[in-house]
């Protein structure tokens, strides 16, 4: 996430199984900008561009990091998945040679607990060192990421997997079937059936790139965090640029260049079927939001990422530069942690009334046209508008309600002292907000949510983190990831399914030192969302999926380990020789088509 992006789950032919129905067009995704369908044009070879961020990198560990900032290089310019998504949720091939279906024969339902998936690889690929790339580095990478040690950032859906048979050097079958010893790949308890409906979405996508195991075979998983691979030196990539050189920290930057075995396997390809176009890909961190601004105006950057509404007037009117905003599969909410902080439970554990008067009190249209250049989308669940056809629409628009929130602190026994402040049992209704430090904009949401909470009662202060610390993983000491924290608030770039929403709420994927790749970093723990969100999994029919998640939301709203704030614009400004950009808002982060960038005055 820049806004914490979490490959947890990272719906039915573009999201799903389609095992019972035809597979239909997501639709079009809304905001400022119309996402379309993704349609590159031929580049032209030579020459540079940069693209930035401004918040830090610290290593590129593709499989672990939660940070967007190294997903954005890691992620399709340093490593390939097996596919990814484009601008309009559809799944489309990458390493292999066609996305599994049940339409092309691969994906079969055996019976009610079992299904096989086939991955096809195209033939001939190679790892940039010329090595070559085969099922046996996709074997190699799921058996790191089930094991607890390598701190893979999502073991969903690879649980489910009873077994990997390698056919052939590019054909390989994942046997699905249920676990009735509960100890495969991160599970907390034995797995009914191994029918997983959102395979697409959550396996095989951006954030589950296979890493070679030739490099790695030599190094035990629980050394790969700290390995060189990941934090300097990757010396076999299979995206199609290999890193120069790297630097970390707050002023990273990533000199990338052409990885020379890339278009091995790949003529012919509908997409990325070719070498890379540029001699030189530069990805930049500019420590600060202004700064990168004003790289942006200075020519120094060619694409800017991690941008938001506040940053529009800023961005207007730079010569030979477009700007573009987009809402899609990403959202800013806010995380109350239902565990323990301290030692000790939190003031949310176990108080619903209080976690719905919280959200009750907050103002989100304000939040929306006052910070936000009203052209976010207030949020009344837990789902956004472009997760179709999931989305609830029943669902009604947001209402801010002060009155009712004092009404369900006063039945809860949280009393108003004479300084205004409530309490309840001798504790203050007090707690502490956390997010990325350094950003404007979560500082001035943090200003208004305080004064909506002092509302009602409740004082509330502020701890902030560097956005490696709040979103490190759990090994790492991630804030978030260990539960160092009240209540925290970012936003996320989704998968096109709601298992990605669902395995942020599991019971089963509270991180723990046997589990540190569970992605529940609220520490939810609701008997009735584990068995809907597991029920909702397991269905192939796409109707009935629909009626399950609809469940799911009501559930979730009425429960509230998460509060929604608003579908978040995602803002791109570019240059206008910067060739193929695509604007996509989901787990893309616009640079998994890293392949197709050129720059439109080549060598010249």
């Amino acid at each position: 996430m820049h806004f914490g992006f979490r490959f947890r789950a990272l719906a039915l032919a573009t999201v799903g199984l389609c095992l019972a129905a035809a597979c239909g067009s997501t639709g079009p995704q809304t905001g400022t900008s119309l996402l379309t369908s993704y349609k590159p044009v031929p580049g032209v070879k030579g020459g540079q561009l940069v693209y930035s961020d401004w918040e830090p990198v610290q290593d590129l560990n593709v499989l672990s990091s939660t940070a967007a900032t190294t997903q954005e290089v890691a992620s399709g310019p340093l490593w390939a998945s097996l596919w990814t998504f484009d601008p309009q949720n559809n799944a489309i091939p990458d390493l292999v040679s066609e996305v599994p279906s049940v339409a092309n024969g691969d994906v079969k339902k055996i019976d009610d607990t079992h299904m096989d998936v086939t991955i096809k690889l195209k033939s001939g690929l190679k790892w940039s060192d010329g090595q070559p790339l085969t099922t046996k580095d996709v074997s190699f990478t799921i058996n790191a990421i089930c094991d607890p040690a390598t701190g893979a950032a999502s073991q969903t859906g690879w649980s489910s997997i009873a077994s990997v048979e390698d056919k052939s050097d590019t054909v390989e079958v994942w046997h699905f079937g249920p676990d009735p010893t509960g100890k495969r790949c991160g599970l907390s308890s034995p797995l009914a059936s191994g029918i997983y409906a959102s395979f697409i979405s959550a396996m095989g996508g951006a954030g589950e790139s296979p890493v070679p195991q030739h490099v790695l075979q030599s190094v035990q998983h629980a050394d790969w965090a700290t390995n060189s691979y990941f934090t300097t030196n990757p010396t076999a990539t299979s995206g199609p640029y290999m890193v120069q050189n790297f630097t970390p920290g707050p002023a990273a930057q990533v000199v990338m260049v052409p990885n020379p075995n890339y278009a091995a396997g790949r003529t012919g390809a509908q997409l990325f079927g070719h070498a890379p176009y540029l001699d030189k890909l530069i990805y930049k961190i500019y420590g600060d939001k202004p700064s990168q601004i004003a790289g942006l105006k200075a020519g120094d950057s060619d694409l800017g990422l991690d941008l938001i509404a506040k940053d529009l007037p800023a961005l207007q009117g730079i010569s030979g530069y477009t700007t573009v905003a987009a809402t899609g599969l990403l959202d800013e909410f806010l995380t109350l942690n239902l565990g323990n902080h301290n030692g000790k439970p939190t003031i949310f554990n176990g108080d619903k009334a209080l976690r719905q008067a919280i959200a009750l009190a907050i103002d989100k249209n304000t939040i929306n046209t006052a910070l936000v250049g009203g052209i976010g989308k207030p949020m009344n669940g837990p789902f956004v508008n472009a997760l179709s056809p999931y989305f609830d629409k029943d669902i009604p628009a947001w209402q801010r309600d002060v009155a009712k929130a004092g009404q369900l602190l006063d039945g809860d026994g949280w009393v108003k002292g004479a300084d205004g402040t409530r309490s309840k049992n001798g504790v203050k209704l007090a707690w502490v907000i956390s997010t990325t430090s350094g950003n404007s904009q979560r500082a001035a949401e943090e200003e208004q949510l305080i004064k909506n909470w002092a509302e009602i009662g409740a004082t509330v202060s502020v701890k902030n983190w560097p956005a490696g610390q709040f979103f490190n993983d759990y090994k790492g000491g991630g804030i978030l990831a260990t539960g160092n924290y009240d209540m925290g608030m970012y936003a996320n770039n989704w998968s096109p399914d709601p298992d990605s929403w669902c395995t942020t709420v599991e019971s089963g994927q509270i991180p723990t030192d046997a589990n540190p790749s569970g992605q529940n970093w609220a520490r939810a723990n609701d008997s009735q969302l584990d068995t809907l969100c597991q029920q909702g999994a397991q269905e192939v029919d796409t109707s009935k999926r629909v009626e399950i998640y609809k469940k799911v939301q009501a559930e979730w709203k009425d429960y509230l380990p998460t509060i929604e704030l608003y579908e978040r614009p995602d803002v791109f400004t570019h240059s206008n020789n910067f060739g193929n950009f695509a604007a996509a808002v989901n787990t893309c982060l616009a640079t998994c088509n890293a392949a197709d960038w050129f720059n439109t005055k080549g060598k010249s």
